[in-house]
């Protein structure tokens, strides 16, 4: 009987024995993103191209113009203030998108391509958030909230160096270059103006992770007023153009 049962237990354990093996699966996924933007836009990321809404900074400062035209910011006639600051504000300036699938996220900045003229400073205000950089937005583009008068930049001298309330100094690009280009617009755009890269720039959103939304690879929206400033001894011109380069930096 003892010899019966120490048989059955052996061929019981050899019936359960197992070996295992393993092997290894590696792979790699490439990281993506894509940057749009729109000026004068709309809560649905549109552009638009109607007369802008255009607040001075006290009256008579500016006043609107004629339609707008795609990725142009017009703010018209400037009546200059002697011995004191004036400033003319944009509402529902910029708009900007991103979708990417980057691990570590990524910033948008902003500079200008070229130093304005003599007195001449830019602002940007931001839209959706109490502060820059932004949190980008899902779904609607955050609207505007200005109001009234907004009041001009702080000068020294003739350089702008702050901005009321929220708004942030836009400063002139450094350590790129220029394209050359005589044309705004998204990447890829022909004749494209931009300088880049920049080692300085006004950080206006950021994010620490990709553009995951529900379980799915969406849009999202950062956005701004912009106001120009002319100086107490701004000089007088006929035409004054500026170019704004947006730059997509990967975290």
């Amino acid at each position: 009987m003892a010899a019966g049962l120490i048989a059955s237990a052996e061929c019981a354990r050899a019936s359960t024995m197992s070996t295992s093996g393993g092997a290894q699966l590696q792979w790699t996924a490439s990281a993506s993103a894509t940057l749009a933007l729109v000026t004068q836009y709309s809560a649905g990321f549109g552009q638009g191209n109607a007369v802008p809404t255009l607040l001075p900074s006290s009256a008579g400062v500016c006043s609107g113009g004629a339609a707008e035209t795609n990725f142009t910011l017009s703010f018209g006639s400037m009546n200059f203030k002697p011995g004191t600051t004036s400033g003319c504000l944009y509402k529902n300036a910029l708009a900007v998108s991103v979708t990417t699938n980057d691990a570590s996220g990524f910033v948008v900045n902003e500079y200008l391509d070229t130093a304005p003229s003599v007195g001449v400073g830019f602002c940007a205000f931001p839209n959706g958030g109490a502060s820059f950089p932004l949190a980008p937005a899902v779904g609607a583009v955050p609207a505007s909230t200005q109001s009234g008068n907004p009041a001009a930049g702080t000068y020294a001298g003739n350089l702008l160096t702050s901005c009321a309330g929220s708004g942030q100094v836009i400063p002139t690009g450094a350590g790129g270059a220029s394209s050359g280009g005589t044309v705004a617009g998204n990447p890829g755009t022909p004749s494209l103006e931009f300088y880049s890269p920049s080692s300085t720039g006004l950080t206006i959103m950021s994010m620490a992770g990709p553009t995951v939304n529900g379980g799915a690879l969406v849009a999202m929206y950062g956005a701004e007023d912009i106001q120009i400033n002319l100086g107490p001894g701004a000089n007088s011109l006929t035409i004054g153009v500026s170019y704004i380069t947006l730059q997509l930096v990967p975290n």
